[in-house]
């Protein structure tokens, strides 16, 4: 069960984005103009196409490019994973298929979805992302972003889920810090949020219903709709300080997360009021970047009203030495309870990227990737882990 838990988080949930070809053949550009190969790093002019919506210009569209193939995109992604100390020691992963469209349906209005047909146990499990944006001018220099769907906030997205070089999302990103609150920081949440794009400033806000499973006080799943009209906030704001996009941001999150009593079911026990704050940042230069975050946050233990903190962070380093060749490592570390260390989680991950091929119409990745996950409870072996990946796109 191990294993096979690793290999949804790594492969379900975190699928690597490759370049998208449709946007490719839109643009007319090369998939290096919007990522750095083959760590897949977003450039300066890859993030300011994915803040425009999909698109070259925020507030216009050349309806003469908008064709069929221009719109959507489909990803194959293939892996193989090694665990020490497992049975088996080797195993395949289920193909994930991706399908990825979007872009400009007028003048303002875009789309975005990313869907994968073959994660979870629902349908509704395999949406990453699907939403409208509206981008409304203010000046020549300013616009602003309205998104409304299932989204994640965008600066998340930007420093660490959608880091291409390596597979799975950042522990601190991904990690709860308890069985009564299952809020993760890489869960999607159904709601609105607005952005202004103002020269090298970005200040978002969002209101969402964070898709996280409602648990009763032993830490146990409660299936059915949360029996509280709770709603989750968010803000960040990021300045850019060069022409490459590095920049230093800030992100804070106030959630709510109801707790049932396991004696009276569908009755909240204690409602979980819960923040987290985050400060990120990015240096990006043409063949290289370093990123890294660190968080912190406080969640309700118990019906008393006892608090705990928890912290974590990430630092992230990539290297593209020519399309053909890459190199990676991330190093984690994750508190989920400040006030007890064995609880403590730390994690390296070194590996290597590669183009298998790119074209306009199609692009494929490999990755080989090595990781080992220590547990500071001193019972816990290390968890070892050797994956070879391979995704394509067209």
């Amino acid at each position: 069960m191990k294993l096979i838990r690793t290999l949804l988080v790594l492969i379900g949930a975190s699928v690597p984005m490759l370049a998208v070809p449709a946007w490719a053949r839109l643009t007319t550009m090369s998939c290096a103009d919007c990522h750095a190969l083959p760590t897949l790093q977003l450039t300066a002019m890859g993030l300011e196409f994915q803040r425009n919506g999909a698109r070259l210009d925020p507030t216009s569209v050349d309806a003469a490019r908008q064709r069929l193939d221009t719109y959507a995109s489909i990803t194959v992604d293939a892996s193989a994973q090694a665990v020490k100390g497992t049975k088996p020691a080797t195993q395949m992963a289920q193909p994930d298929f991706q399908v990825v469209s979007g872009g400009a349906l007028s003048d303002r209005f875009s789309y975005t979805l990313m869907y994968h047909f073959n994660t979870g146990a629902t349908p509704a499990d395999g949406m990453e992302e699907a939403f409208i944006q509206y981008n409304l001018p203010i000046s020549k220099a300013a616009f602003l972003q309205i998104r409304g769907g299932q989204v994640n906030p965008e600066i998340l997205r930007d420093f660490g889920l959608g880091a291409g070089s390596v597979l799975g999302a950042p522990l601190v990103l991904s990690t709860a810090v308890s069985g009564t609150s299952p809020f993760t920081l890489d869960a999607a949440g159904r709601g609105v949020d607005v952005k202004l794009n103002w020269s090298r400033l970005e200040l978002a806000a969002g209101v969402l219903d964070t898709l996280t499973p409602t648990t009763d006080a032993t830490g146990a799943p409660v299936s059915g709709p949360s029996p509280t009209n709770h709603k989750d906030t968010y803000a960040s704001a990021l300045y850019r300080f060069d022409e490459h996009a590095s920049g230093v941001a800030l992100f804070r999150l106030d959630g709510q997360n109801p707790v049932l009593d396991p004696a009276n079911p569908g009755q909240p026990l204690f409602t979980d009021n819960f923040y987290r704050n985050g400060i990120l940042a990015r240096f990006i230069r043409d063949g290289w970047r370093i990123m890294g975050a660190y968080f912190d946050g406080q969640h309700q233990v118990d019906v008393s009203g006892l608090t705990s903190k928890n912290a974590g962070y990430f630092a992230l380093c990539d290297l593209n030495f020519a399309p053909a060749i890459g190199m990676f490592g991330r190093y984690d570390y994750v508190r989920p309870d400040k006030g007890d260390a064995t609880k403590d989680q730390a994690m390296k991950t070194v590996g290597l990227n590669g183009m298998a091929f790119s074209s306009g119409n199609a692009g494929g990745r490999w990755t080989v990737q090595a990781s080992r996950t220590t547990y500071k409870d001193g019972i816990t072996p290390n968890n070892d882990q050797l994956t070879a990946d391979l995704i394509v796109a067209f």
